[in-house]
């Protein structure tokens, strides 16, 4: 469970001094602090008709406090303003220089693109405390010095939420991080979680107390920190804010290839599957050429994401670490990862039976460290004979983000979808011979009239291996039922049924596409391709592609009406 809220500058401007500084020193505090984000909420509730509970106020405000946030930043400069300030002193007119630092967003004034999201990850609000911080974002209309006009939201789109720690480009250093130029490190001020407020208030108790006449401000719990007044602190002689600390943030520009290696732990656990790619040329490549587009893909995605030791990510190359192979004695086959887990490049077509997009699925995830620096910055795949494409990464995230249910008659065809039936979009070859007697007669599975090994007995097989599909196979019995080759449980319910048909979703014949890659090895039993139809039990999402180069383009299904 994630919390996330949208800071939009009206003016497209961020005027804000960093707290260990004068406002006459020129520095602006880039990105907004979490002390500043929420002591605005503190200020906004006092401006609410019915104002919250302290306790609940509380709540809202210890549970964003238990984890640092991240950041989606825009792209920004630094300018400012100077002008001379009139002070009256000791009767002379006195002219002090002032400078006027602020942060500069994107497209000036009211622009979509001048917001910064801060999502707190791992945290889980209860409806009270979710309602309470949607009336308080409603009321906070500035941040920083009063010029910085803002309009904040609460995110409460799931998807909005994904997109937003995919595209993090400031977070938490929590380790020892090896910058380079693209990156940067600063210091943000960060309210303390209340375990560290315990530990630190024992540690003030153990100091020595004040001389007569003067009082520490003790925070008690969160609120009460965040309502402190700096001016009282300054009289007290604090040089910090108590229950606050500084944390160590790494700023990243966003095209940047390199991500540092200590990155918060936390964005590991929602790693982006699908990646989509829209393709611009003066000619889209067609439907036939599939495989060809897939390998160029791969060999683009593991040029960008290669490493300090001149090793490309895992999942593009689709083999195991160094010392992974080294550690197992054994056929060549151990080096490749298992359970289709590297990454799938398989395309999606307009109605011309051009391919306009390309989705790029990982069952194991992008990680964050070379794989998805690699999709952000792939640009252009290209050949010398043939292809010269643009490509613009569109959408990064979950599958279940973009899977549609609705299918319209008139829409182009895409991989991704929720469905019952699926069909061939480009031909499935077999990995395998179908299986003969010596004397060249045909082998059928008992009791059907289907080819043992034949395309639908295979596409049956390869189906149970795809994970995601969440197949029930423990114990199954393959019947026929009419065109069907049907796989169904002991208590006779349906699991999944295959049948092969005439044509695919497309115009074109299985002889007019390309069935052989250029680079690497792959079994195949023939150039024979086949169109299949599949009809599940229950609905299922996609991707789903079988057979030989299923991963390049080949054997690819797409949803489709009953």
């Amino acid at each position: 469970m994630s919390v996330g809220i949208e800071i939009q500058f009206l003016a497209g401007r961020y005027h804000a001094t960093p707290w260990n500084h004068q406002v006459n020193e020129g520095i602006v505090e880039w990105p907004p602090s979490p002390m500043r984000i929420l002591r605005a909420l503190v200020g906004a509730s006092y401006r609410l008709s019915s104002p919250p509970t302290r306790t609940s106020l509380c709540k809202l405000l210890t549970c964003l406090t238990e984890c640092l946030p991240i950041y989606v930043l825009p792209e920004h400069t630094i300018a400012h303003t100077r002008h001379y300030m009139p002070i009256w002193r000791e009767g002379k007119l006195l002219k002090n220089k002032v400078f006027d630092t602020f942060v500069v967003l994107p497209e000036g004034a009211l622009s979509p693109q001048a917001v910064v999201k801060v999502v707190w990850q791992m945290v889980e609000l209860n409806q009270r405390s979710k309602v309470l911080l949607e009336l308080l974002c409603q009321q906070v209309n500035y941040l920083g010095r009063s010029e910085s006009w803002v309009a904040m939201r609460v995110i409460d789109d799931c998807s909005d939420l994904d997109h937003a720690i995919t595209f993090c480009n400031a977070f938490p250093a929590l380790e020892e991080v090896q910058l380079n130029a693209d990156s940067e490190q600063v210091q943000v001020l960060v309210p303390l979680s209340s375990a560290q407020m315990k530990g630190w208030k024992a540690a003030i108790s153990a100091l020595p107390q004040p001389k007569k006449g003067k009082n520490w401000n003790m925070t008690t719990d969160v609120l009460s920190m965040l309502s402190v007044d700096i001016g009282n602190l300054h009289s007290e002689g604090w040089n910090g804010i108590p229950g606050a600390h500084w944390v160590t943030y790494v700023l990243q520009k966003s095209n940047s290839t390199i991500a540092p290696s200590a990155i918060n732990s936390l964005r590991d656990s929602t790693l982006p599957k699908f990646a989509r790619f829209a393709l611009a040329s003066k000619v889209l490549p067609n439907i036939t050429q599939a495989i060809a587009v897939g390998e160029l893909f791969r060999q683009a995605l593991m040029a960008l994401s290669i490493d300090s030791d001149g090793l490309s990510a895992t999942v593009f190359s689709g083999r195991k670490p160094d010392n992974e192979v080294e550690s197992i004695k054994g056929s060549k086959s151990n080096c490749y990862l298992e359970g289709n887990r590297h990454a799938w490049y398989l395309p999606e077509v307009n109605l011309q039976g051009q391919i306009d997009h390309v989705v790029v699925y990982a069952a194991a995830g992008f990680d964050y460290r070379l794989a998805v620096p690699a999709l952000k910055n792939l640009s252009r795949i290209w050949n010398f004979h043939k292809f010269d494409i643009q490509t613009i990464l569109v959408n990064l995230g979950q599958v279940k983000d973009y899977a549609q249910e609705s299918l319209h008659p008139n829409s182009r065809h895409g991989v991704v979808g929720l469905s019952r039936f699926w069909r061939s979009l480009t031909p499935v070859l077999l990995p395998r011979h179908p299986k003969r007697y010596r004397n060249g007669v045909i082998k059928f599975i008992p009791n059907t009239k289907f080819q043992i090994d034949g395309p639908e007995d295979q596409a049956l097989k390869l189906l149970t291996q795809i994970k995601y599909l969440s197949l029930s196979v423990d114990n199954y019995i393959k019947v026929a039922d009419d065109s069907w080759l049907c796989l169904k449980a002991p208590d006779g319910s349906l699991i999944v049924k295959a049948r092969c048909c005439s044509q695919g979703v497309t115009q074109y014949q299985w002889l007019a596409f390309k069935r052989h890659r250029h680079h690497g090895d792959g079994r195949k039993s023939s150039n024979t391709g086949y169109w299949l139809e599949i009809e599940f039990a229950q609905v299922k999402s996609g991707p789903i592609a079988l057979g030989y180069a299923a991963h390049f383009g080949l054997g690819v299904f797409v949803p489709v009406r009953e």
